[in-house]
Formats: structure tokens, sequence, C-alpha cells
């Protein structure tokens, strides 16, 4: 006998059924009912969306309904009591399930109700650490509870080298080579060669590190598990006369504190003619507080291990620390598996950089006490008060422009020109002075690709009030400049999404254009805002993803990848 199953539906309390007050009124939406009432946690005010008892009433005959919400399980019965039809109750009553994302707790990616004990990974933080278990109890509510302590944990090795990644030097012959320990006492080296068993040539580095001091405000500035830690040492060596298209194995380290694994890298190629390919993303912050950082680093990886890739391109907003400085580390040993093989080349975002009285503590030099702060900008403090400096004292670049904050170099056919939006780009400023030398000196014989990069969007299709003004005045001072020297493609991130338009400028899509795209889906929380329809948007979505660049000197082909199933969502191809 055929047993007729229902599907499984799961609603969203937030944003199917209702709207908060303030949400509702960020999207104008014009919403019937209001229903305000009285919880044990405050007062709660509500708007039931249009016909969603005609709207339930049609899930229940036709599904098995869960409902969600990512509040406590409390705010789910209170609502939902509250907001459907009395004919429906009964039905709301034996719904299949009814989850609220602060039902248990949550560590690493379990949930761990129920549990007798959990397990995770420990970095290397150079220090002994004591974990301890807070919990949120049965009520879901912002009231942690103390459970239990583990035993004091200790790494096996306080100077093991850790967070090992690679960036372009100024000659094509160049890789920086960097990692950390917990000590300077001794010179750090790299030992490689083009046999893993045999690494003949050994080079010497040097080492930094920062103190809260440093930083320009707020929490960077202070001392605490939430705040500042120690960073340890950060150790670099530059590997001169390597050969183009060349692999290499190296391994980091010194005789006295130990040597990591060997990892190997390809240098990039010398001749033009060669075909390079590069990963390129912005936005992704720290698995798993940044929900799809994790699905694209494991994407990501597997293509660096199967995949000639050459570099890896990573456009601002690089781990959301803020201020914490732990999620430093936590971040740059998420990369390494990656870093590691490839040259990550990054650029500045707003979490990195913004900030609004660190006057001279500002690494790139920026007048005034917050540096560039027109007043038609949203120019914050989403730095945390960092205001740049982990970032420059762990990341490296040529020396062709202003340190991370801008610069440029050539990968096989292709010249990339990092530049900044967070710093002065009116005509005249030292930053638009260097960008239009630079994009006057390309050569478009040797390197026919001309690829511009920074963290703020030129063009988005949606409807997102507080980058408005950023945009136009991006379109008005640098689209013209790069429009009149040929660029072929402008990319950027800041709105966690995907968008490619046609070869466009002044608003128009044009044969000579230049294609703008949005890559900033690579794993910090995707938003979800209403686009306008314009004519010039070619392709959008909100998933989360990473997108692949091949070239050589004839074509270019551009794809974007998503996380879910590494299936291919956008793609274009260019030919000179």
């Amino acid at each position: 006998m055929a047993i007729n199953q229902k599907k499984l539906l799961i609603l969203d309390i937030d944003g199917t059924l209702i709207f908060a007050e303030e949400k509702a009124k960020l999207i104008h939406m014009q919403i019937e009912q209001r229903h305000h009432f009285e919880l044990d946690g405050g007062s709660i005010l509500v708007w039931k969306r249009p016909n969603i008892d005609e709207f339930l009433e049609w899930c229940f005959e036709h599904y098995d309904v869960g409902i969600w919400s990512a509040s406590g399980s409390e705010y789910v019965h209170s609502v939902l009591t509250h907001i459907i039809a009395d004919h429906l109750r009964s039905k709301y009553k034996h719904a299949s399930f009814l989850f609220s994302s602060g039902a248990c707790d949550y560590v690493g990616y379990a949930y761990v109700q129920n549990h007798t004990s959990v397990s995770w990974e420990m970095i290397n933080l150079r220090r002994p650490l004591e974990f301890r278990y807070y919990s949120r109890n049965q009520d879901c509510s912002n009231n942690y509870s103390f459970v239990v302590k583990s035993s004091v944990v200790q790494p096996l090795n306080y100077n093991e080298p850790t967070q090992i990644h690679l960036a372009y030097g100024d000659r094509i012959d160049q890789i920086f080579v960097s990692f950390v320990t917990n000590s300077n006492t001794h010179t750090p080296r790299c030992q490689y060669g083009l046999n893993p068993s045999s690494l003949e040539w050994d080079a010497n580095g040097t080492t930094i590190t920062y103190t809260a001091s440093d930083m320009c405000e707020g929490k960077a500035t202070t001392w605490g598990p939430q705040n500042f830690i120690d960073p340890g040492f950060l150790h670099t060596i530059l590997l001169n006369d390597l050969h183009p298209s060349t692999m290499y194995f190296y391994r980091v380290g010194t005789d006295e504190d130990g040597w990591s694994s060997v990892y190997s890298f390809t240098n990039r190629p010398a001749n033009e003619d060669s075909e390079v390919i590069l990963i390129a993303y912005g936005d992704m912050g720290l698995a798993p507080f940044a929900t799809g950082a994790k699905s694209t680093i494991d994407r990501v990886r597997a293509r660096v291990m199967s995949t000639n890739i050459t570099c890896l391109l990573h456009i601002g907003d690089i781990s959301y620390a803020m201020g914490i400085a732990v999620l430093w580390d936590s971040f740059m040993t998420q990369i390494e598996p990656i870093a590691s093989r490839v040259p990550y080349m990054v650029s500045i975002g707003n979490h990195e950089y913004d900030h609004v009285t660190g006057g001279d503590k500002d690494p790139s030099g920026a007048q005034g006490p917050g540096g560039f702060r027109p007043k038609w900008g949203d120019y914050g403090d989403d730095s945390g008060g960092e205001c740049a400096v982990p970032m420059v004292r762990r990341f490296h670049s040529p020396s062709n422009g202003n340190g991370l904050f801008w610069y440029s170099f050539d990968v096989g056919s292709i010249h990339f020109v990092v530049y900044s939006n967070e710093h002065d780009f009116h005509r005249g400023s030292p930053q638009y002075i260097w960008l239009e030398q630079d994009l006057q000196s390309v050569n478009r014989s040797r390197t026919p690709w001309l690829i511009t990069t920074s963290h703020r969007p030129m063009y988005s299709s949606q409807i997102i009030p507080k980058p408005y003004f950023i945009i136009l005045m991006l379109q008005l001072y640098l689209e013209p400049l790069f429009y009149k020297y040929h660029v072929d493609i402008n990319l950027y991130a800041h709105i966690h999404s995907y968008e490619r338009t046609c070869p466009m400028y002044q608003q128009r899509c044009v044969n000579d254009g230049i294609i703008q795209i949005l890559i900033g889906m690579a794993g910090q929380d995707s938003v979800s805002y209403p686009y306008t329809g314009a004519e010039w948007s070619i392709y959008h979505d909100e998933e989360y993803g990473y997108t692949q660049l091949w070239a050589n000197r004839t074509y270019l082909k551009f794809i974007y990848y998503h996380d879910v199933d590494d299936a291919i969502a956008d793609e274009f191809v260019l030919k000179k």
C-alpha cells in the first residue's frame, strides 16, 4: 500500500511570518496588523505579514511544517500564539517541530545539548589555556551560567612555527615566507629546495611584533582575553633568485626551537604567454562566526590541492577581528592550508582600518586624527581600534606603492592594481597620483589584461543606503581614470553578495567599458536587500562562494562557484 508522506517545509518566523518593528520600517513594508505583548524578558512589538493566515493554512494542508527562529524558544511560542488565527491553533500545536538556534549550546560546528562531553581542536596560542563552558540553559536567555572547566592545557611546543603564509615581493624571483612563534631569541630561517628530501638552500629573516599601545583606540588598546593578547613574534624571510614556473619545497623555523612540516609552492611564470589561475574573494571572516567561511575555505583548499593555482587575492575584510586579537591567530590558522601553498595577496577593508582618533599611529600615514573621513562617507570605527596595525605586521606586498594600502603586481599576462577606498581618492591626492602613474606605466604588450581591485564597490544594484555616496564618489573620481587607461575588470567586495555588470561606463553598457564585479560572498553573514533591476546588472545572487580567474595572453575566463555544490553559477570569457 502506498503511503502519502508529506514533505517537510521549514518556515523562518522572522521574515516569513512576521517582521520586528525596526526591520518593517527599514524596508517600508505595508503590513496589516501590529501585535504588542509582554514576555518575561520585556515587551515585544511585531508586525504580522499580510495574508499570512491563508498562507499558513495552505502550508499545513500540503506539508509537514516546522517553525524556526534565530531567537529563543520562548519567543517562538509566544509570537505564534499571538499571531496565528484561532482556527489554525490546533494545527500549529501539531507542527513537526519548533526550533530556535538558541535552544542548545553551540561549539564549533556541533550542537552540544544532551552531550556528556565535547572536544575541539586547540590552536597554538603560545600560552597555557583553561577552557570554560558557559551555558545559556534551557531558557535560551542571554544570561550565561558557568558549567565546568577543563584542566590547564599547554602547547607541546610554545615555539612551533604556525600561521605560515606566502606573498609576492618586488621582483618576479621573490617570495615572502612568514610565520609566528613565541620567541625572537634565534634568527628565523627558511630551508628550501627543489626536492622535499633535500632542502639545499637556507635563508635568514627578520622578526617584528606589536602590542596594545601600537593600536589606535578602543578594544584593540586594552589587554584581555576578549581584547588584546600578545600576538607572538612575526617572522618573515624574503626568498630571492627563484626560477619562474618552478616548484619549491620549504620549511621554516630554527634548529633550537624546531621546524615546520615541509610545504611547497610554485613561483609565478615570467612568460606572459603562460596561463595563470587565480582565486579571488572578499569578506571572509572566521568560521564558525562567519557562517560561510568554512565552506569557502574547504572548496578553495581542495582546488589549490588539485589545480595549479598561481595565487589568491582577498580584497578586504579579512579576519573581522575588530580588536579581538585572538581572532587574528585563528584566522591565520584557518587560511594556512591555502596561504602556505600559494601567495595570499590582500587589500585593506573597513574592518581592518577604519578608526576615529588614531592620528600618528595610523601605519598608512593618512592625515588627520581618523584619516580620510569626508562627511558624505560612512567611515566609522569598524576596525575596533586596530587601524590596520595587525594586518600590516602580518601580511606583505610589493613596495611600489604605500604598503598594503595601495600597490601593484604582475601575474603572467595580468597587471593587478590594489587601491584603497578607506583613503583619499580625490584627484590630486597621493593615492590618485600614484594610481595614474601606475596605470600609465602598464605595458599592455607584456600584460594585456589590467585588473583593479579595492574593498568598497563602485557599482551595486542592491538598494543599500549606507554605501551609496561612496559608490557615487568612486564613479565620479576613479571610474573616468580607469576608463581612460582601459581597465578590463574592477573587483571589489564590502557587500556580502555577488554581482557582475556588462562592460560599462557612467551607468551605461558600452563595448569598451569596464566589467564591475562584486565578490563579497566568501563567508561573512549574507544580507538580503532588494535589487533595482538596473539594465547593466547581468547576474547577481546572495550565495556563499568564490571566484576563479584563468588567463593567458589572448583569453581571460572568469568563473563564480557556489560553495554548496562547487557548481558554476556565473562565467564569462574575454578575448584580446
